[in-house]
């Protein structure tokens, strides 16, 4: 059963690229949500009565086929960024469906809204002062600052360590990136890198970034550790996390497609280790690992026995177990960590957080 509120939720969203159409879709006819400002890389559209169902799904239309926002007319007012319309339109949540750095605006939008993102470079890549503050700014101004779908999707993994209990949590370790986890999955079935490096490229997985490079640096993994070291009350930073990059440095300039042919170069000294952890009942995963006591953060590959949980996962699940203190034994989480889908019911469960918070 859908909550029931007073009014609907006015909403701002900030990116209309595949997940903040997934969201506009899987809301179409909630009437709990009214969208009254949307922008993208262009500008931002706005109208203060929301846009209908109709007019979203041009707008759905226009971006799929590779327009911009502002190509959408109808009567809506157009405007520079989402930011013009902070103080001139009337809105109870900001969703940053991006994956810019967009700290300056989520701290501005406290100012007048809430803020729900899946984003998560304004929570990672500043520093720790910073991402404090605007935690300390969301709770001075009585708003919500809902970063929970940063890491997980629709699993909002930070929520979960953020319920564990008073006592808080020692470490964790497990695999945050949907496309290291499959490609630990076939190498530890005996493919070479270069092969699942281009299975996870290939629809319709599609599990990498187009540049499957941002994936075996580590960087975005990097960032969503860093995401929960922090919810656990510890600053860090992500220089702080020692990162294994699996693009050695002549690589990394290369043009992609150049990148791809010379990866099977690294085939055989990595087939090697994985051969020799069967052999003895092992796996080898790529995982992070936070000791929250000593302050040790780490990411890389790491060898384990072959029944561990993490050695469950499939496809482009991510897998994390928690050790909370005092507790005899951890807590496994795991599932599809990423996805439009996904993404999209965790934005919404954002959403309703700040609901709960409105009325």
């Amino acid at each position: 059963m859908k909550q029931q509120m007073a009014e609907p939720l006015r909403v701002a969203l900030l990116g209309v690229g595949t997940i903040g159409r997934a969201l506009l879709q899987a809301t179409h006819g909630d009437l709990r949500f009214k969208f009254v400002v949307l922008g993208d890389s262009s500008g931002a559209v706005a109208k203060k009565e929301g846009f209908a169902d109709s007019e979203i799904a041009e707008i759905i239309r226009l971006k799929e086929s590779g327009s911009s926002i502002l190509d959408h007319w109808g009567n809506s007012e157009h405007l520079e960024d989402v930011g013009e319309a902070l103080g001139n339109y009337y809105v109870d949540a900001l969703v940053d469906a991006t994956a810019s750095q967009t700290y300056d605006l989520i701290n501005r939008s406290l100012n007048y809204t809430s803020v729900v993102t899946a984003n998560k470079i304004p929570i990672a890549d500043v520093k720790y002062g910073q991402y404090e503050k605007l935690v300390s700014k969301a709770r001075k101004e009585g708003r919500i600052l809902d970063f929970g779908t940063t890491v997980g999707a629709g699993m909002r993994i930070p929520d979960v360590i953020m319920e564990m209990g008073s006592n808080g949590v020692n470490r964790f370790m497990g695999c945050l990136s949907g496309t290291m986890s499959f490609i630990s999955q076939r190498l530890n079935q005996g493919y070479t890198l270069s092969s699942a490096v281009k299975a996870a490229m290939e629809p319709p997985r599609s599990y990498t970034e187009p540049d499957p490079r941002v994936d075996l640096g580590g960087l975005d993994f990097g960032r969503k550790l860093v995401i929960l070291i922090r919810t656990c009350g510890k600053a860090v930073e992500i220089n702080d996390v020692e990162i294994q990059n699996l693009v050695p440095p002549h690589l990394k300039a290369l043009p992609l497609e150049e990148f791809l042919e010379s990866l099977g170069d690294l085939d055989h000294s990595l087939g090697t280790r994985f051969e020799d952890a069967r052999i003895n009942g092992d796996v080898i995963w790529y995982i992070g690992t936070a000791d929250l006591v000593k302050r040790i953060y780490s990411i890389g590959f790491t060898k384990f026995p072959a029944n561990d949980p993490i050695a469950s996962s499939r496809d482009s699940d991510n897998v994390l177990k928690l050790y909370p203190k005092g507790w005899t034994r951890p807590v496994s989480i795991i599932g599809p960590g990423a996805g439009p889908t996904e993404t999209a019911s965790s934005l919404i469960r954002g959403l309703l957080n700040v609901a709960e918070n409105v009325y």
